[in-house]
């Protein structure tokens, strides 16, 4: 990560999480924006962080199929 076109974003986004770890606080809510733009940055360098973000939709993906399951998935729906 500290290799690429995102190295500022990526040890802001870690200090952050340090930081809301070590205070106990909610990492999402502290980090929120400094993951925002780190993901943006990402995305801007696709090319070195490609396999970052395809396990990143990956796990997307999986947790989606996972609520979807939990829910019933799309087949309990009411048809006529």
């Amino acid at each position: 990560m500290k290799g690429g076109g995102c190295k500022e974003s990526f040890v802001a986004w870690e200090f952050c999480m340090q930081e809301a770890e070590s205070k106990k606080e909610d990492l999402v809510e502290k980090c929120y924006q400094v993951t925002g733009r780190l993901m943006a940055c990402m995305e801007q360098h696709a090319d070195y962080y490609e396999p970052i973000l395809r396990a990143e939709k990956a796990m997307k993906e999986e947790v989606a199929r996972g609520l979807e399951q939990d829910r019933g998935g799309p087949s309990e729906a009411i048809t006529d």
